[in-house]
C-alpha cells in the first residue's frame, strides 16, 4: 500500500501522541508499504500566530492532502485528528475516488469534548477553553461520519464513535496503543518504597484538581510516604499547589525521557495516580503498570476496560474523599497493593508493536478491497446490459 498520513500532533517520539503517529508510519514500512507521513510544521499555515490552531490545521490538512494527490496516486490517506474534518469532507465527496479515506484517531475531540464540558457542569474541573475558543466538536463529527472507516486507540473512543453512528461496526478499529518494547517483559520487585506518583502535564483534564483537593490529606494521614510528579514541566511549582508543611516530601520532576529514564522513575513508585476527566488511552497508565506500580484511575481511556482491584483501582466516582480512600486503602494494604500492580503487569504484556500492525494493516487491506471492489460493481454492471 502507498499511504499518505497527516498528523495533528507534532512528530515528536517524546510525546505520546507523536510516539504512536510515528510507531505505526515507521512500522508499516518495515512491512514493505511506502508511509508519507507530514506533521504540523510541514502543512499548518501561519504557525506563528500561535491562536486559531484547530481552523488553521483544518486548512493546512486540506490544501495539503489536495496537493499531495495531485501529484501522487495513493491507496490510503488517513488523518490523524478532528481538525480533519474539512479534508475529509472534501475528499469524500470526490466522484469515484481509488483510496481508502481513514479517521485514525489519537483521541476523539468530541468524546474529551463532551466529558469536560460534563465535569465543568457539575464543578469537578474549571472551564477548560479560554473565552474566544470555540468547541469544534460539530466539525469534527462532520469529519468522522465523512470517512470510510474509523480508527481508534482503544476500545474506550470506539463504543462512544458507535453510540454515536460515526461508523458501521465492521468499519470502526479499536487497538490499544503499543507500548515501547523495552517496557515488556522486565523483571520487577513488587515490594515498593513508600511513593505515590504522577505523570502527565499538570492541565485541568489530567483531574489535577481532584489531586490538588485529595494528596494533601493524604499525605497528612500517610506520613511516611512522599509524592512524586513527573512531566508538569518546568513551570510548574510545588508551592502553588500544595501546603507549605508537605513541600519537603514533593518532589517534581519536570520532563522525563521515555526509556530509561522514566522506566526507572516508574519502578520506584508503589501507586501510580491517573485520575483523568477525559483519556483516549493513557500512556502513562500502561507504562507504570509495566513496571509494577498499582494503578489507581478513572474509569477512562485503557483504564475504563481494567478489572477493578485485579489490574486497577478504579475510582466509582470523581471525589477526593474517593481518590484520598482509593490511594490509602493500598497504601495500608501491602498485599491488596502487590496483587493489583501483578494483575496490571501481567495485563499490558499484550501491548506489542508487531501484533498493533498486523491488525492496522489487515484492516486497511479488507477496508481497500471493499472500496474497490463496491467501484467497479457498478461499472461491470453497465457494461454486461450492451
Amino acid at each position: 500500500m502507498r499511504i499518505l498520513s497527516l498528523s495533528n500532533c507534532p512528530l515528536d517520539e517524546h510525546m505520546g501522541s507523536g510516539y504512536v503517529t510515528l510507531g505505526y508510519a515507521r512500522r508499516l514500512r518495515e512491512r514493505g508499504h511506502e508511509v508519507d507521513l507530514l506533521g504540523p510544521a510541514e502543512f499548518e499555515p501561519l504557525r506563528r500566530l500561535g491562536r486559531g490552531t484547530g481552523y488553521r490545521q483544518a486548512l493546512g490538512m486540506a490544501t495539503a492532502s489536495l496537493r499531495r494527490l495531485a501529484a501522487n496516486d495513493y491507496d490510503v490517506v488517513e488523518f490523524w485528528g478532528g481538525e480533519a474534518w474539512l479534508a475529509l469532507a472534501l475528499l469524500a465527496w470526490l466522484p469515484r475516488r481509488p483510496f481508502l479515506l481513514v479517521a485514525h484517531s489519537n483521541g476523539l475531540e468530541t468524546h474529551c469534548a463532551e466529558l469536560l464540558r460534563a465535569a465543568e457542569a457539575d464543578g469537578r474541573m474549571a472551564r477548560s477553553r479560554r473565552w474566544f475558543q470555540l468547541d469544534q466538536s460539530p466539525l469534527a463529527e462532520r469529519g468522522f461520519r465523512a470517512a470510510d472507516a474509523l480508527v481508534t486507540v482503544g476500545g474506550f473512543d470506539r463504543d462512544y464513535a458507535l453510540e454515536r453512528g460515526y461508523a458501521e461496526p465492521q468499519r470502526a478499529l479499536a487497538v490499544d496503543n503499543p507500548l515501547p518494547e523495552e517496557y515488556l517483559g522486565i523483571e520487577v520487585d513488587f515490594a515498593r518504597p513508600r511513593v505515590i506518583g504522577y505523570c502527565g502535564s499538570w492541565i485541568p483534564r489530567k483531574g489535577v484538581a481532584l489531586l490538588e483537593a485529595s494528596l494533601p490529606s493524604v499525605l497528612r494521614a500517610l506520613p511516611e510516604w512522599r509524592l512524586v510528579l513527573v512531566g508538569v514541566g518546568d513551570g510548574f511549582r510545588p508551592d502553588e499547589h500544595f501546603p507549605a508543611d508537605l513541600l519537603a516530601r514533593v518532589e517534581v520532576v519536570p520532563y522525563a525521557e521515555r526509556g530509561t529514564q522514566l522506566r526507572a522513575l516508574y519502578q520506584g513508585l508503589s501507586i501510580l495516580l491517573l485520575p483523568s476527566v477525559y483519556e483516549s488511552f493513557g500512556l502513562a497508565a500502561a507504562e507504570g503498570m509495566a513496571c509494577g506500580a498499582a494503578l489507581v484511575a478513572s474509569p477512562v481511556g485503557f483504564a475504563a476496560g481494567l478489572r477493578d482491584r485485579h489490574e486497577a483501582l478504579l475510582l466509582n466516582e470523581s471525589s477526593p474523599q474517593a481518590l484520598q480512600e482509593a490511594i490509602e486503602s493500598l497504601a495500608r494494604d501491602e498485599e491488596l497493593r502487590q496483587r493489583i500492580a501483578r494483575g496490571g503487569h501481567r495485563r499490558v504484556q499484550s501491548l506489542r508493536w508487531d501484533d498493533a500492525v498486523v491488525t492496522v494493516e489487515a484492516a486497511y487491506l479488507r477496508w481497500l478491497a471493499e472500496l474497490r471492489g463496491a467501484r467497479q460493481r457498478p461499472a461491470e454492471g453497465l457494461s454486461g446490459c450492451h
